[in-house]
């Protein structure tokens, strides 16, 4: 028998046991994640002071920082249109409000008008505030896609980062 022929008989052994071929599945749904989640955060940046950012609030009462200095916290960026931010961005108001985070702050990306992000919050009941971003503010975070997260510490740093669900 040929080494391909011994191969092909040992890995159809494996795929003919249940927990064999369970744990392959598993392990290459996995490596899979992990290679997806590793290219979606390759341009992101992390242990690097965060941008300073000062945009408008959604509400229209005035302007403030994206960031609260002294606490560690987050600031997640969405776009109204997305699926994932509408299923996750609740996730964040619930740990600002079980104080595992000392605060979180949104901002809204790549949108056609604040009804829009207005309609956004509205639907998800989100009552962090809500920063109106641009082009700029998506250059200097570096985001792509959504939603995507940074995890900021207490000094200003980013000390984590992802993205989507």
């Amino acid at each position: 028998m040929s080494e391909t022929g011994r191969f092909r008989a040992a890995w159809q052994r494996i795929r003919s046991r249940f927990w064999p071929s369970l744990a392959i599945d598993a392990l290459a749904l996995l490596a899979v994640f992990l290679i997806i989640h590793a290219w979606q955060t390759r341009n992101l940046q992390v242990d690097e002071p965060a941008p300073e950012t000062v945009l408008a609030l959604l509400d229209g009462s005035g302007i403030q920082s994206a960031m609260i200095r002294g606490e560690a916290g987050i600031v997640y960026f969405f776009a109204p249109w997305c699926f994932y931010c509408r299923s996750s961005i609740g996730n964040l108001q619930d740990l600002v409000e079980e104080d595992y985070v000392g605060w979180g702050t949104v901002i809204a990306l790549d949108y056609e008008n604040t009804d829009e992000v207005q309609g956004f919050i509205d639907k998800t009941g989100v009552v962090l505030p809500v920063l109106m971003g641009n082009a700029q503010t998506a250059s200097d975070w570096g985001v792509r896609a959504f939603p995507t997260y940074y995890v900021i510490d207490a000094e200003g740093r980013i000390s984590s980062r992802s993205v989507g669900y």
